[in-house]
């Protein structure tokens, strides 16, 4: 725990529960990963892409092949807030938004247990994310407007 970072104000229960949590979607998330990368290993194992194949057949194959890789990139993400998550727990410093200083409401924890911040913090990292993201499109001299 930081200097500036208050005493925890949830109790060994919660903590202790929250910590079985994590765990449980720990082990879901790797049992996803592991679902995914063979299914993705099992599209790569195709020898006949493109020969004696219908084009939509491929299209659909790549596609697939492509959700497969953007499923196991969020898995990994979501992994790694989890594993973040229990260091939080093990360092006394759980559920502390740092952008916010305060301490993240207990149902919120509940509702996403590697929470980083309150939602009204989450709301303001989106919404400035959106108007980047907005921006650079607007900038963006291949964007035309419609």
């Amino acid at each position: 725990m930081t200097k500036s970072t208050p005493k925890s104000p949830y109790g060994a229960r919660f903590l202790t529960a929250q910590r079985k949590r994590l765990l449980a979607e720990r082990e879901s998330v790797l049992e996803g990963i592991d679902a995914d990368s063979q299914e993705l290993r099992a599209w790569s194992g195709h020898d006949d892409a493109g020969v004696d194949q219908h084009m939509a057949d491929d299209a659909t194959a790549l596609t697939e092949q492509q959700m497969d890789v953007t499923l196991i990139e969020n898995a990994r993400y979501i992994l790694s807030e989890i594993d973040h998550a229990l260091a939080r727990i093990e360092q006394g410093t759980y559920g502390w938004d740092e952008d916010g200083e305060c301490w993240i409401r207990e149902e919120r924890l509940q509702a996403l247990p590697w929470a980083r911040r309150e939602i009204e913090g989450q709301r303001r990292i989106e919404d400035r994310l959106k108007r980047s993201e907005r921006d650079s499109y607007r900038h963006d001299p291949d964007v035309k407007s419609l």
